[in-house]
């Protein structure tokens, strides 16, 4: 259960905190116990409407509703604000903060060199191991069995969940979580052939993620051979993505869970990469352009953009080629029908 426990008038305070405009219909001293679905919330319980058709539609017992306008159908408490969901989810993130708050200080059994500068108020969980002249910055959570290699800067207000790895002499912004088994700064894949053998290139650059960046689950982040591979500031990193050495992504990009971006890839500005998407070597896409869910681009990607399919093509061309693959069972029937026709008049001539 997501535990609120606060009064309808506490509820508001922080919606408003959050810069949105909420007026009252109800008691506000009704304690709200926790959140929940429209559908499923209790008497004791806050939820939110989307909009006046999900209003309209759907049966609930909360006690309390957030709503994009007053309505005399719903007996509960109302909080009316213009945009119910963006005031709800000021609600959620005021939960999530109080329920994975760590107190500060430095567990016994982590390992903190003495040349690392770490900053007030942060919090060293069990296992974490912080390497020499790294930086740690205010108000960041190190989880337990976390690993800041040597040189490395993690800023302030960060969060690495348990188990992330982040190598040497990379840098995370202001305001950046990592969730648990990510790794920052591996080797990128790198090799030549001599004399038919595999010799490494030593990765020697580094890696530079923006402020305001999340990044899921077993995320693999390679560093660069030379330079750095950089994740503009506000971009959202799905879970299971793979980004390769001297991948630069633009801001406010996201990238959604498994895909895939291979090496010298670009990826502009406020980009879309659907799930399992794929973008080839030194591939350019443009700031605003989409890859569909599965797509595999092979060639630049024009800004604004929308590709689909394997190769990636554009979408209402691809759609076509797919409306003729579906009809391919009977275009191959009526060309044998033909063939037979020709056949026939061939022998009879």
């Amino acid at each position: 259960m997501s535990r609120l426990d606060k009064t309808l008038d506490d509820v508001r305070g922080l919606i408003e905190a959050a810069g949105f405009p909420v007026a009252l219909h109800g008691d506000g001293a009704f304690r709200c116990r926790s959140v929940a679905s429209l559908e499923r919330a209790g008497a004791d319980q806050l939820a939110f409407a989307k909009d006046e058709r999900t209003l309209g539609s759907t049966e609930t017992r909360a006690g309390a509703v957030v709503v994009p306008s007053a309505t005399s159908r719903l007996a509960a408490h109302q909080l009316v604000c213009p945009d119910p969901f963006a005031a709800f989810v000021a609600v959620l993130r005021h939960i999530d903060r109080e329920r994975r708050a760590e107190a500060a200080g430095v567990h016994s059994t982590a390992v903190v060199a003495e040349s690392a500068s770490v900053g007030a108020d942060v919090s060293i969980g069990a296992g974490v191991t912080v390497r020499d002249e790294a930086e740690i910055g205010e108000r960041t959570v190190l989880h337990p069995n976390s690993y800041v290699g040597r040189r490395s800067r993690i800023g302030s207000d960060c969060v690495l969940f348990p188990g992330v790895v982040v190598m040497e002499d990379v840098t995370l912004g202001e305001r950046v979580t990592v969730h648990g088994g990510t790794v920052i700064g591996c080797d990128g894949y790198g090799y030549i052939q001599r004399e038919g053998r595999h010799v490494k290139i030593p990765q020697v650059g580094t890696v530079e993620i923006g402020d305001d960046v999340e990044i899921g689950s077993q995320v693999t982040i390679d560093r660069a051979a030379l330079d750095a591979t950089v994740i503009g500031r506000g971009c959202k990193i799905g879970d299971l993505v793979h980004i390769a050495h001297n991948v630069t992504i633009g801001e406010q990009t996201l990238v959604v869970p498994t895909a895939r971006i291979a090496g010298r890839a670009t990826i502009g500005s406020g980009a879309v990469l659907a799930g399992a998407a794929g973008v080839a070597d030194g591939v350019v896409v443009g700031d605003g352009a989409v890859i569909g869910g599965s797509s595999v681009t092979y060639r630049d990607v024009p800004a604004g953009a929308v590709v689909y399919g394997d190769p990636a093509r554009p979408k209402t061309h691809q759609l076509r080629i797919e409306a003729v693959l579906n009809r391919l069972p009977q275009l191959e029937r009526d060309l044998r029908r033909l063939l037979r026709r020709s056949a026939d008049r061939d022998e009879n001539d």
